[in-house]
């Protein structure tokens, strides 16, 4: 049996392969833990939104419309949102002098300057 003395280049090359292992070991267990997070869901239209959109179609015009509470929020053919603010004691009308929307009993229904009513589909 042969002793051989200790030879400080090998030893140091050791060490340095040893750190540079565990370097890839940790890496591949954070992209681990990090790959198993789940994502947060960000907020939907619906279910849980304080304010969803309601659909509906009135007389071939489309209406995506937000009901606010003292105002509704109507996009009139995938234009620009306008605010309606409630009238009248019941807050079933919304208008703005010019765009009125009517909900009564269910039913909604909307009108353009003095025209009549056209009676709406969806919601």
């Amino acid at each position: 049996m042969s002793i051989t003395p200790p030879n400080d280049a090998a030893d140091t090359a050791r060490v340095k392969v040893q750190r540079i292992l565990c370097s890839i070991v940790g890496m591949f267990a954070i992209w681990t833990l990090a790959a198993c997070q789940q994502p947060i869901p960000g907020p939907s239209i619906g279910v849980g939104n304080p304010h969803p959109v309601s659909s509906y179609v009135c007389g071939g015009t489309r209406l995506a419309v937000r009901l606010m509470g003292e105002s509704a929020s109507v996009s009139v053919d995938g234009a620009a949102a306008i605010d309606l603010p409630a009238i009248g004691k019941s807050g079933t009308t919304f208008s703005n002098g010019r765009q009125t929307m009517f909900i009564e009993q269910g039913r909604t229904s909307w009108a353009v300057g003095r025209a009549t009513p056209v009676a709406c589909t969806g919601g």
